[in-house]
């Protein structure tokens, strides 16, 4: 199912016109049909499709009687005095498993607000630029950052900056453009999708730092290590027919491989390092 989570910030506005009273909704048409029409372009056409009969059932009568005008006012989809939800939940929970809505989509229906609308819709604006940070690759959030610090000192103050077009370029689109994991142990590499190696690569340190007695009594760099320096020492003990510079040089391969992870951080990959550990297991 699609993260539509945006859905959550529209689901809370439309909560709050629909507490209102007719009266207070007239005073906050432009408002109201603002976020109307968000939810309406989120849903799938079978809520929309729901939503409208819901209406025509409950408020058919009274729009006909107010005139043909009438119809196009937003009170009739977020009115509940009734007794019953707003029309709107219909479109809203369609929204919410609505397979075509994409961080693309969701900017472009952003893209083309006036000025002067924005304000009801800044939320919306915030939650897609969380959504395109948290799942955009570490290089494009850093150049994101970096554009929009240039923009503003207090940029964060004003999401709408994000959208606004930068050089031909909106700044939300760095990220929208670059989605994907980010595998360099970074600040930005979530371990819940991390590859076998990176679990090895980066898991030792994280476990020293949470002191981790699992990881640390069986994890697989240790072994690494051990398995080469176990196989090397027992070269070097055993091969009494091979000549002794050989013999010294695997004594110090086991040498160089023990001490190796402290001597020097992010240690590379000596090339036999997957064939000794598939050997070790």
């Amino acid at each position: 199912m699609p993260e539509n989570k945006d859905i959550a910030v529209l689901a809370k506005k439309v909560y709050e016109l629909s507490t209102l009273t007719p009266a207070q909704l007239e005073a906050r048409k432009w408002e109201a049909l603002l976020i109307v029409s968000a939810v309406y372009s989120a849903a799938t056409p079978d809520g929309v499709a729901k939503a409208q009969a819901d209406r025509e059932a409950r408020w058919g009568d009274a729009i006909r009687k107010e005139g043909l005008l009438s119809a196009l006012h937003p009170k009739w989809h977020l009115r509940t005095d009734d007794g019953k939800p707003p029309v709107l939940k219909h479109a809203l929970e369609s929204a919410l498993i609505n397979p075509h809505r994409d961080l693309r989509t969701r900017f472009q229906a952003l893209l083309f607000i006036p000025p002067g609308d924005r304000e009801p819709l800044t939320d919306l604006v915030r939650a897609l630029a969380a959504d395109a940070f948290s799942g955009a690759k570490g290089e494009a959030r850093d150049q994101y950052l970096d554009v929009m610090r240039g923009l503003s000192p207090t940029w964060f103050k004003d999401p709408w900056l994000t959208v606004q077009p930068q050089d031909g370029q909106s700044p939300l689109e760095i990220l929208i453009d670059n989605q994907g994991s980010t595998h360099d142990g970074g600040i930005y590499d979530d371990p819940s999708d991390d590859t076998e190696w990176e679990k090895i690569k980066f898991g030792w340190a994280d476990a020293i730092r949470t002191w981790d007695i699992n990881f640390l009594r069986d994890n697989p760099l240790a072994q690494l290590y051990l398995g080469v320096e176990s196989a090397a020492a027992k070269a070097a003990e055993t091969a009494g027919d091979i000549a002794s510079g050989a013999n010294e040089a695997a004594k110090g391969l086991a040498t160089l491989l023990r001490w190796a992870p402290y001597a020097a951080a992010g240690i590379a990959v000596v090339g036999l390092t997957a064939a000794v550990l598939v050997a070790r297991r």
